[in-house]
């Protein structure tokens, strides 16, 4: 299928097929993946969930970051001399 490039303020867009929209429930704000490559574009829908990270309440993160402080005490100070 051939789509028209379209100027959007001071970048280039294409649309998508009705189709692929209404499959993948895609709406304004929808994340796509693009990946191009050797002059092809492919695009997806199928877009992995941003992966959630548990951030440890301040105690638990000095007593974690003391401990690796300690444990790789040698390797830091050979990396903070170069």
């Amino acid at each position: 299928m051939l789509q028209s490039v379209l100027k959007i303020g001071n970048s280039y867009g294409a649309t998508f097929p009705r189709d692929f929209v209404v499959k993948n429930k895609i709406k304004a704000g929808s994340k796509i993946k693009v990946v191009h490559s050797n002059g092809e574009i492919t695009y997806s829908a199928n877009v992995p969930k941003a992966v959630k990270h548990t951030v440890l309440p301040n105690k638990e993160f000095k007593k974690w970051l003391s401990g690796v402080l300690k444990e790789d005490a040698g390797i830091l100070d050979e990396l903070a001399d170069r």
